[in-house]
C-alpha cells in the first residue's frame, strides 16, 4: 500500500510566468545562435536572397490623375523591413522627388526620378508622358520566405533585420554550438518583466513592433 500524492494548482501551468493569459499560437523556427532563456525577444535575419519586392499599382493621394512613369529593378538589401513600403511624390517633373517610407512610417531616404535609388529597397522610378504629381503614391511590398529565415536575440543596433522584434522564445534554448530548431510565440499576451531584451531595446521600443505581429505586452 502507498499514499497517493496530492497537489493543488490555482492557476494553469505557465513556465516562468511568461504568458499573461488568453490564447497564444506558436511555430517552429531556427535559432541561429545564442544561449537564450524563455522570453527572449527574437528578430529575423532578413537576407535579400529570401526577399521578394513587388511594386503595386500607383495611386493619387489627392484623388487626381496619377503619373504613368515606370518602376523598375526593384530589389532589397539585407535587413529590409518586411511589409508595405510607400514612395510618396514630393516634387514633380523629370527630376522630381519621392520620399521612401518604410512600413513603420519612418523615412528610408529620398529618391530622385530618373536616378537609381539605393536604400533598404533599391529601384528606379522614371518619368512618363504624364508627370508624377505631388502626393502620388507608389506602393512596394517586401515579403520573405519564412522557411529560409533564421532568428536570434533582437538587438537595436543590428543591421541584418534582427533589430525588428518578431517573436518571443517559448523555452530555454542553447544554439551556441550550432543552429537549433525551437518553438516561439507568434501571437500571445506576455508578461513584460519576463521578457529578455537585447542591447538597446526597452519595453517601450519593442511594444508597437510586437503588437503589429500579434504579441501584446502586459505591464
Amino acid at each position: 500500500m502507498y499514499d497517493r500524492a496530492s497537489y493543488s494548482q490555482e492557476t494553469a501551468y505557465n513556465p516562468k510566468n511568461l504568458l499573461a493569459g488568453g490564447t497564444a499560437t506558436t511555430r517552429k523556427v531556427t535559432l541561429a545562435s545564442g544561449t537564450l532563456l524563455a522570453g527572449a525577444v527574437l528578430g529575423a535575419i532578413l537576407a535579400a536572397s529570401a526577399a521578394t519586392a513587388t511594386a503595386g499599382t500607383p495611386v493619387s493621394g489627392v484623388g487626381g490623375t496619377v503619373g504613368n512613369g515606370t518602376v523598375s529593378a526593384v530589389t532589397t538589401d539585407d535587413g529590409a523591413m518586411p511589409g508595405n513600403w510607400n514612395l510618396i511624390c514630393t516634387a514633380t517633373g523629370a527630376t522630381g522627388k519621392f520620399k521612401v517610407v518604410r512600413p513603420d512610417g519612418s523615412l528610408d531616404g529620398i529618391l530622385t526620378i530618373g536616378s537609381a535609388y539605393n536604400g533598404g529597397i533599391n529601384l528606379t522610378v522614371s518619368d512618363g508622358a504624364n508627370d508624377w504629381l505631388v502626393d502620388d503614391i507608389i506602393p512596394i511590398t517586401v515579403s520573405y520566405d519564412e522557411a529560409e529565415l533564421e532568428y536570434k536575440l533582437s538587438v537595436a543596433a543590428a543591421t541584418d533585420g534582427s533589430q525588428y522584434p518578431a517573436l518571443v522564445l517559448a523555452h530555454d534554448a542553447d544554439a551556441s554550438g550550432a543552429a537549433l530548431e525551437v518553438i516561439a510565440y507568434e501571437t500571445a499576451n506576455v508578461v513584460g518583466t519576463a521578457l529578455t531584451l537585447g542591447a538597446g531595446h526597452t519595453i517601450a521600443s519593442i511594444r508597437e513592433g510586437l503588437r503589429l505581429k500579434g504579441i501584446l505586452i502586459d505591464d
